[in-house]
C-alpha cells in the first residue's frame, strides 16, 4: 500500500466514528505513526471514553499487491494509533473484527463503536462449535 503518502478521513455520528485510510502503508511502523498524527490533530475534542469498544476494520488491498500485510497486524497498528483519542488503552476493546479483501483501491476502514456494557462471559469449551 505505498510508501506512506496517503489520506485521512474521520466520520462521526453520535457515539460512533469511521475512520478511512487511503493509499496509505500497511508497514505498520508508519502506519501507525500516519494514523495517529491524523487523528491527534483532527481529533483533538474527542475526550477518550473509559468503557468497552467494539472495532470493524477492513482493509482492501488492490489485486496483485504483495507484501500486504496480516490482519492481525494491521489492526494492531490501528487500535495503538487510536489509543488517547477513542479509548485510553486498546484493552478497552473488547470486541475486534479485522478483514483483508481484494478491492480496486488501498484502503482501511476503521468503524469504532462504544458499547454499553462489558460482554458477558462465554463457555470456552467444544460449546462453541454450536456458536454463530
Amino acid at each position: 500500500m505505498g510508501s506512506g503518502s496517503g489520506k485521512v478521513r474521520l466520520h462521526t455520528d453520535g457515539e460512533i466514528a469511521v475512520v478511512i485510510i487511503d493509499a496509505a502503508t500497511t508497514k505498520t511502523r508508519p502506519l501507525k505513526k500516519f494514523v495517529s498524527a491524523f487523528i491527534k490533530r483532527e481529533a483533538a475534542l474527542i475526550r477518550p471514553w473509559f468503557g468497552p469498544f467494539e472495532v470493524r476494520i477492513w482493509t482492501s488491498v488492490m489485486a496483485g499487491k504483495r507484501g500486504a500485510h496480516d490482519v492481525d497486524n494491521i489492526a494492531k497498528a490501528v487500535l495503538d494509533a487510536l489509543s488517547g483519542v477513542f479509548w485510553r488503552d486498546d484493552r478497552q476493546v473488547v470486541r475486534l473484527v479485522s478483514e483483508r479483501f481484494e478491492g480496486d483501491a488501498n484502503r482501511i476502514a476503521v468503524k469504532i463503536t462504544p458499547l454499553k456494557k462489558q460482554l458477558e462471559s462465554v463457555d470456552l469449551d467444544a460449546s462453541l462449535l454450536q456458536r454463530n
